[in-house]
């Protein structure tokens, strides 16, 4: 088990206001782990995983992230994969936590937590043609009926990379045949970015870096049934990156109240923001975007330099420390950012 000199379930924290951001606290370190991930559900809970050697952990906080339960083993998990924003995803429903992660062998699993027991189930596998997953990349999201979806890069039939997806209506215990989503007709996505999901009813959206003609721009596929079917998927923002390499850089995907979807994600140096259908708006210098949203409000993490930022609307960006890879998320009128430095999982709470 962690050392347990993190929590802070009894602590009265301060308020700093800092360039107009009210912060909750301004930062501290959780535990050792790489690639944390917070998702915020319907009641104002924060859940957070991460990844440790083989172990996938999570934690829980009841106060928008001010504080968060001792990090507990949700599975084991040998030869994870944590690097490079392939670590454990996390997402919820009413009655159900799933974490899914990808192990070296290229397979996709998944194990769910029971929220009225707080059993964890053993790790069960997604993917039904086995070692396909070999970039590790993968994201999960949970919807207001109770299922599932889960989607990956996945090799299978022609060895390129392609959108894989499945749904789970029963809490992840079992999942549906795999279907593909989108291949690219250049003949791969980009291999080395990550995925962002989105859900809102029968809506579901997935964000992904595509590889079409030369380019590697973000796009977005869209599904209004639930995961059966998806549209061809439609890129964001005017510009093109022309690159014969991979960015390593796969941006964050939210939605507005409203169920309209929002982006950021890197171009070149520089971090957009985005929505399908109109002209991206250049954020700042810099790369791993992530984004959250609360009643319309969409706020924006990244780093630059090594640094990481924070920024929400009509107010200018602080900087919250050092690291990489930071996640957002917003529960109610406070936002969650918590990142990688030095192999330690790091957090800050803002007011919104």
């Amino acid at each position: 088990m962690l050392p347990v000199r993190l929590l802070y379930t009894s602590l009265v924290l301060a308020v700093f206001v800092i360039s107009g951001h009210r912060f909750l606290n301004e930062g501290r370190t959780l535990a050792p782990g790489h690639l944390p991930v917070v998702i915020a559900d319907e009641r104002g809970g924060i859940h957070l995983t991460f990844g440790n050697d083989s172990t996938i952990f999570y934690a829980f906080s009841a106060d928008g992230g001010q504080t968060f339960t001792a990090p507990a083993v949700a599975g084991v998990l040998p030869n994870l994969v944590a690097g490079a924003t392939r670590g454990p995803q996390i997402a919820v429903t009413d009655r159900y936590l799933l974490i899914t992660a990808v192990d070296k062998a290229g397979n996709v699993f998944a194990c769910r937590r029971n929220r009225a027991t707080g059993q964890w189930s053993p790790l069960r596998p997604i993917n039904d043609v086995p070692e396909v997953a070999k970039e590790g990349f993968q994201d999960v999201v949970g919807t207001a009926d109770g299922a599932f979806h889960a989607v990956w890069l996945d090799l299978r039939g022609n060895q390129k990379n392609k959108l894989v997806g499945a749904t789970s209506t029963d809490g992840g215990q079992t999942w549906s045949a795999n279907r593909i989503i989108y291949q690219s007709p250049s003949g791969s996505v980009c291999e080395c970015c990550r995925l962002s999901m989105a859900a809102s009813g029968n809506n579901i959206y997935v964000m992904f870096r595509n590889w079409l003609n030369g380019s590697r721009d973000l796009y977005l596929a869209h599904s209004a049934d639930a995961g059966k079917t998806y549209t061809t998927p439609q890129k964001l923002g005017n510009g093109t990156w022309k690159l014969a390499a991979c960015p390593m850089d796969g941006g964050g995907l939210a939605l507005t109240k409203t169920g309209k979807p929002i982006t950021v994600w890197r171009r070149e140096g520089t971090v957009y923001q985005a929505s399908p259908g109109e002209a991206e708006q250049a954020i700042s210098a810099g790369k791993n975007g992530s984004i959250a949203s609360s009643v319309g409000r969409p706020v924006l993490a990244w780093e630059t330099a090594g640094t990481i930022y924070v920024k929400q609307p009509d107010k200018p960006a602080v900087v919250l420390g050092t690291g990489q890879l930071p996640r957002l998320a917003v529960a109610g009128q406070t936002a969650v950012v918590v990142w990688e430095n030095k192999g330690q999982v790091q957090s800050a709470t803002l007011a919104m």
